[in-house]
């Protein structure tokens, strides 16, 4: 009897506060965060499994890089730190180049996995303050798989599916309740769980043009992942003996349906340049747009119904009134367009380099003033970023390719923001955010001739 009803009580409290995944916050592996995430149309290497699927085709030798990062917020609402979980795993991939009809083709594969949790989820009532764009939003398992090739020379192209998983399941429970002794109530239960992959496409180009120029554009597909419960209860509740045929008995059926919204990422389009100043030196530029405006509210919707069969000529005895699901307030965020900015410089050692590398990116939030129910708490944020990167070539007869050691990083300052309330009297009150997120990490890769 415990267990059920305590799994039923989790799951109906268990809006996830989840919205996308780490690598839109954080970056995805260090050269390219480093450079501030501006590498739509400069990225060749496992990163463009996440940037631009199409910068596969860059490659012409198999490369594997595996990484760790640790992003740490510090975010208070009037100077207290409201305890934002930090975020960090293991990141990395593989790319595995050919030749395909006589052109250049790539495989390349992605992942992010938490070191601590694949995924996590925390109640929160629809009142309640919560950073809705970090925190256990960042709990997230990522894996993507892409395809690129290159028609021409100077132009590639690249596709990929990344896989999350949404949840469905139910329990059904049966048999007699004991009002007067809940230790005798005799039930059977049975639960019912499934595990349903979500795909969604990604997919880019780059186009090299004259004078060190390059241009390249990658579509992100909106994805949601959902929380779906069923639950029925059927039986009788007794009172008296459990077995005792003269004890008052009433039939009766509970049943509910949960939705909830777990997780979300908006579409996304992004282009982005490269220009190659000179061989050592390449400056990127990125303009995202990212649609925030089809963002549902997280908050779980439910649909409760009770039965009760109450025999004839007891007086009092009425059926209990099921509470009315709560109003869902709407979201109403707005579209948010993004520019980041980075820039590379490579220094030759001999067949050795050294590169060192900074960006920038300004993030505007999507959240409206919150001055009603909800409370959504998020304030736009400058990214500083920063990063070097050692590449030793031709090793010797065991590694002939390369070997590089890359470290990133990067700062997020976020805007002081004031939420006034429209009602003097709200529970939560008026109150001001701010806070910073450092987020560092390394990456190792190797790669083969």
């Amino acid at each position: 009897m415990r267990a059920p009803l305590a799994l039923l009580a989790a799951l109906l409290v268990a809006p996830a506060a989840a919205r996308a995944n780490p690598l839109d916050m954080y970056g995805f592996l260090s050269r390219s965060t480093a450079m501030g995430g501006a590498v739509t149309a400069d990225v060749g290497d496992v990163s463009a499994g996440y940037y631009n699927p199409a910068g596969l085709a860059r490659m012409h030798a198999f490369r594997a890089e595996l990484g760790y990062f640790w992003g740490s917020p510090s975010l208070a609402t009037d100077g207290r730190d409201n305890g934002v979980d930090s975020s960090h795993g293991v990141v990395g991939g593989l790319a595995a180049p050919g030749r395909v009809f006589g052109l250049p083709f790539a495989f390349g594969l992605a992942i992010h996995v938490p070191d601590d949790r694949l995924s996590q989820v925390r109640a929160l009532t629809q009142p309640q303050p919560r950073w809705e764009l970090y925190s256990v939003r960042l709990q997230r398992l990522y894996i993507a798989a892409s395809l690129a090739i290159s028609p021409w020379r100077w132009l590639r192209l690249g596709a990929g599916l990344v896989f999350m998983a949404s949840t469905r399941g139910g329990f059904d429970i049966s048999g007699r309740i004991s009002a007067t002794q809940p230790s005798n109530s005799s039930l059977t239960h049975g639960v019912d769980a499934d595990l349903t992959a979500v795909r969604y496409l990604q997919a880019g180009a780059q186009a090299d043009l004259p004078h060190g120029v390059s241009l390249g554009l990658v579509f992100r597909d909106e994805f949601k992942l959902d929380t779906q419960l069923v639950a029925n209860l059927a039986g009788q509740i007794v009172v008296g003996g459990i077995n005792d045929p003269r004890a008052l008995a009433i039939p009766g059926l509970y049943a509910l349906q949960s939705h909830v919204l777990s997780a979300f990422q908006p579409r996304q389009v992004v282009a982005g340049a490269v220009w190659r100043i000179v061989p050592s030196v390449r400056v990127t530029a990125d303009l995202g747009w990212v649609q925030w405006s089809r963002y549902e509210n997280p908050t779980a919707a439910t649909d409760v119904s009770l039965q009760l069969t109450i025999p004839a000529g007891i007086p009092g005895l009425r059926q209990p009134t099921v509470p009315l699901p709560a109003t869902r307030e709407a979201m109403r965020f707005h579209d948010t367009f993004v520019p980041r900015f980075g820039v590379e410089w490579t220094i030759p050692a001999r067949r050795h380099s050294i590169a060192v590398r900074a960006g920038y990116a300004y993030d505007p939030t999507p959240v409206p003033d919150q001055a009603g129910l909800t409370n959504f708490i998020d304030s736009s944020r400058h990214v500083f970023s920063f990063g070097a990167g050692l590449t030793l070539r031709r090793l010797g007869a065991a590694l002939p390719g390369t070997l590089s050691f890359d470290v990133h990083a990067a700062m997020q300052v976020l805007e002081t923001r004031s939420v006034v309330k429209a009602d003097p009297n709200d529970a939560v009150g008026s109150y001001t955010a701010s806070g910073t997120v450092l987020n560092v990490g390394t990456t190792v890769a190797v790669g083969f001739e």
